[in-house]
């Protein structure tokens, strides 16, 4: 299945070309007008939680509008891999770090891909930041990771410095 329309980018202006460049506020953060233009919630196909603070039941998840379709795809796949709730739980793939954030990548100057609604983390405490990926660990399941690459989104498992929880809507 073919579900994204958004594109492959790695510079800042391609992200910007395609997924359109902030509109800041005096404070520094994107417009509520510049948001309304371009997020939306999407209703994943299970409930997630959040992983910091823990315990937090999440129903909606903010993102772009290119990628909500994609991602609530990705959701209703996985809930149709693991076969119930009760499994995806035991899996840690309702644990939710996040997906629009605006800020800037860990340790750079580049908007973080979070910036734009086109990235989400799923169960941080498992897959914490520049740790390769052991399955062995609890980490990631390759599962997952393949619904996700088949939907056309690109795994932070891959990059150069780990980032196992991390999911995007851009190569």
């Amino acid at each position: 299945m073919n579900f994204p329309e958004f594109k492959p980018a790695d510079k800042q202006s391609d992200l910007e070309a395609f997924y359109s460049k902030h509109i800041l506020g005096s404070d520094g953060r994107p417009t509520a007008e510049w948001q309304s233009e371009h997020l939306t919630r999407i209703t994943p196909a299970y409930p997630l939680t959040l992983a910091f603070p823990p315990g937090t039941e999440v129903t909606r998840v903010l993102c772009h509008k290119k990628v909500a379709d994609s991602l609530t795809s990705v959701f209703a796949s996985i809930l149709a891999h693991f076969g119930s709730l009760d499994e995806v739980r035991k899996a840690r793939m309702h644990l939710f770090g996040g997906c629009f954030n605006f800020r800037r990548i860990t340790g750079g100057t580049r908007l973080s891909d979070h910036a734009w609604g086109i990235a989400i983390d799923i169960d941080p405490d498992k897959n914490p930041f520049n740790k390769k990926h052991d399955p062995s660990k609890g980490m990631m399941p390759l599962e997952v990771v393949k619904i996700f690459e088949d939907a056309g989104w690109r795994w932070g498992g891959h990059f150069k410095k780990p980032d196992c929880m991390h999911f995007q809507a851009t190569a």
